[in-house]
């Protein structure tokens, strides 16, 4: 078993594809008004408007982003340019080693240092 697709509801599907296609520095692999999705490796991210009344409290799905330790503070720059909020950050914690960001959309995602 594998996991193909991640996806989140969002409320605005161009406002969510503009934000993720900027900070993921990619164009999707399958765009229309109501999905947009990502290609990265061997996963899928996607996003789904949320068009069908779904109240949406918190955060749908955490997809958590791996970075070079050395890539990992221009990825948390590029996500507070783009308006992006610290919600934990776990950097300095040698447990840790990641930091939790809430994009404009609402949406909770962690950028961490590649584990081996």
């Amino acid at each position: 078993m594998k996991i193909r697709t991640l996806y989140q509801k969002v409320q605005n599907i161009e406002t969510a594809r503009t934000f993720w296609e900027t900070f993921l520095g990619l164009k999707p692999s399958k765009s229309s008004a109501m999905w947009c999705e990502f290609r990265l490796e061997n996963i899928n991210f996607a996003l789904l408007l949320n068009d069908y009344g779904d109240e949406v409290k918190g955060s749908n799905v955490v997809p958590v982003f791996e970075f070079a330790e050395s890539e990992i503070g221009k990825a948390v720059e590029k996500a507070k340019a783009l308006d992006c909020t610290v919600v934990l950050d776990g950097l300095a914690n040698p447990d840790m080693k990641s930091i939790v960001l809430r994009d404009p959309s609402g949406n909770e995602f962690e950028i961490s240092q590649i584990h081996a």
